[in-house]
């Protein structure tokens, strides 16, 4: 049996366009022939679709499945036009992915955040239906629909501490979130109260007011852009002629409403914006008798 390289597979990819996974198929298929490689890929349908595959899509689906309280995905589909977004058959395979992704056997890094794009490929390569693979349904529904389809972006949350909630939030298509709470008891994630708060987070990371939260904390604002902004803000301190000392004094200061519009415990609280999300959750921890921590968020906004 002909041995198949990752550089044969990347030679068939470049002369093709189609992807990793498909091209080693191919390959194996063709015993290691490039022309017959070809071939394969033509007779199978996805010359066609690596046609379409070049062409933009900024429509599509956000779809969000949560088999309970603690497991749930959300994920991206985009197509061309509204119009297919808006048919039964990529609703279908919208929803069937999301539903899938909730419980399939993913990748470890694949999980708890948003995979980076060289993980996309495994995750086509995963068995979906009727013996095809993710990327393989997603062909066949390229070649069916004639439009460009492909996962913009795919998130998957599990867990079994019993004191961890995923709340989920969809505001008309266009912004999809999930936000995972901790608190130290069960009972408190069946109290209305609890829910309300729940929901108020999820849409308050939807709204993106000040700014889209790119934290819960301080902490979790990566350090290259918080250097990027601090030199931003230097620079606009000495465009402005401040002595050195004064510079740095205004850089923190200016920092601090930085944070403020970034990470999601402080920025103003979208149903009174008299008290920050922080002193909100205090409120409600003493309505509850119960911690309420925020884990982590994700935001999905269509067209981005």
């Amino acid at each position: 049996m002909t041995e198949i390289t990752a550089k044969m597979a990347m030679e068939l990819r470049q002369r093709t366009g189609a992807g990793m996974m498909d091209c080693k198929h191919a390959l194996q298929e063709a015993a290691g022939d490039m022309e017959k490689a070809a071939d394969v890929l033509r007779t199978k349908g996805l010359a066609k679709a690596v046609k379409k595959a070049g062409r933009e899509a900024k429509n599509g689906l956000i779809r969000i499945h949560k088999a309970d309280d603690s497991h749930g995905a959300m994920m991206v589909l985009h197509c061309e036009t509204d119009f297919v977004a808006r048919t039964d058959q990529f609703q279908a395979l919208a929803n069937g992915l999301t539903e899938y992704f909730a419980a399939a056997p993913l990748p470890p890094q694949c999980l708890g955040g948003v995979p980076a794009a060289e993980h996309y490929e495994s995750i086509k390569a995963m068995p979906f239906k009727d013996g095809r693979s993710v990327g393989d349904s997603i062909v066949d529904a390229v070649a069916k629909i004639g439009e460009n389809i492909f996962i913009g972006q795919v998130v998957v949350e599990r867990s079994e501490d019993a004191g961890d909630f995923l709340q989920d939030y969809i505001h008309g298509n266009r912004f999809g979130v999930l936000v995972c709470l901790t608190t130290g008891k069960q009972e408190t994630h069946a109290t209305a109260r609890f829910r309300e708060v729940a929901k108020d987070l999820a849409m308050q990371v939807a709204t993106g007011i000040p700014a889209v939260a790119v934290a819960v904390d301080r902490s979790g604002v990566p350090a290259e852009q918080v250097e990027h902004e601090r030199q931003v803000l230097l620079e606009q301190a000495q465009a402005e002629g401040k002595k050195p000392e004064i510079a740095e004094k205004m850089v923190e200061g200016r920092l601090s409403k930085f944070y403020e519009e970034v990470c999601l415990l402080e920025q103003p609280y979208m149903k009174d914006d008299k008290i920050k999300v922080k002193e909100m959750l205090a409120a409600a921890e003493a309505e509850l008798g119960d911690k309420i921590t925020i884990a982590r968020f994700h935001r999905f906004q269509l067209g981005e």
